[in-house]
């Protein structure tokens, strides 16, 4: 395992060993736990089923901290978009043709109203993910348990809130922040456009925000279960989270098409939203937070675990020789002081 880390065929170091050269490394704060003999994602399928019952009262209570979030995106937000239509007596069908009123100008400027709505009210997904987050550092602490193969009880979750509850939040507001940069940017990008204004650098602003986004992605990949498995200061944690991403960029983008990809493909008709509030309501917290800490603990055990105790046994190797160097300078002089 730790060749796979350090050396190539060649002899030289790998790509993955002069990227993590930098990281801090130490054990993680589990007790005596033995390495992960499977794969990554059958860990993660064998962690889940065999302790789903215990997971989902805990899921339940991640799903009414996100209750706020789930209101806000399915229900206020289109009822509050056809009231702002109402009020603002907005014209959608400007000379459609006979019998219809208005012109095309009623029209734009009911869809920048459109546009202008959603990117001031859609701000209010921040502070939901907030709250999520509050519920998220119990069930990933419960998930990092029964990912070391340890079993878990209901007040594991207020534990784990009790003690990590600022750095879930302050991680899911973050990533609040990150989908609210890329929901302005495209509505920004759009109203200026219907507008006919000049939007080149919407255009790039857009693509900036996405970019941003996505190594956020890759970053909370990492960063999440980082966040309760090691003592590291948080300055080393996020040092350690991004030289991982840049190490594990397959099988991170893997995992998030499969975590994000999903919930997008499932939100644009009523009966996939209806599907996926099911998912989330029976088990979905739970298999985000589960698959994550896995992930984690992959590479804790392929990577961070292999190349501390590689940096420990070389310090040992090193004490030895400089011990028998001792040895042989004290009874050389020893020798010396004989003859004479």
């Amino acid at each position: 395992m730790a060749k796979t880390v350090n050396r190539q065929k060649s002899n030289k170091p790998s790509f993955a060993a002069k990227v993590l050269d930098k990281m801090t490394l130490g054990n993680d704060i589990s007790i005596n736990r033995a390495p992960i003999e499977t794969g990554m994602i059958r860990h993660w399928w064998r962690t889940f089923k065999s302790n789903y019952s215990s997971l989902v009262i805990q899921n339940i209570l991640c799903m009414l901290l996100a209750a706020p979030f789930i209101a806000l995106v399915f229900f206020i937000m289109p009822n509050l978009e056809q009231r702002w239509i109402l009020q603002n007596a907005f014209n959608f069908v400007g000379e459609l043709g006979l019998g219809f009123t208005g012109s095309t100008t009623d029209t734009v400027m009911a869809i920048k109203g459109i546009y202008l709505f959603r990117l001031m009210f859609y701000s209010l997904i921040i502070p939901c993910f907030s709250l999520i987050g509050l519920g998220m550092s119990g069930l990933f602490y419960s998930s990092r348990n029964v990912a070391w193969g340890a079993k878990i009880k209901f007040r594991h979750f207020f534990r784990g809130v009790k003690k990590y509850w600022w750095q879930y939040m302050l991680a899911f507001t973050i990533i609040g922040i990150a989908v609210y940069a890329v929901l302005a940017s495209i509505y920004g990008y759009l109203y200026m456009s219907i507008a006919g204004m000049t939007t080149w650098y919407m255009y790039i602003v857009m693509i900036i925000a996405v970019l941003i986004a996505l190594a956020i992605v890759y970053f909370m990949i990492t960063f999440l279960p980082i966040i309760n498995m090691y003592n590291f200061k948080a300055g080393d944690k996020i040092k350690n989270s991004i030289l991982l991403a840049v190490v594990l960029l397959l099988p991170s983008t893997m995992l998030g098409i499969l975590w994000i990809g999903l919930p997008v493909a499932l939100i644009w008709t009523s009966l996939t939203q209806m599907i996926l509030l099911v998912t989330f309501v029976l088990f979905g917290f739970a298999a985000y937070a589960t698959a994550i800490q896995c992930f984690g603990v992959y590479a804790a055990d392929n990577y961070t675990t292999v190349l501390y105790q590689n940096m420990l046994y070389t310090q040992e190797k090193e004490r030895r020789r400089q011990a028998s160097v001792n040895r042989k300078g004290t009874n050389k002089n020893k020798k010396n002081k004989g003859k004479r």
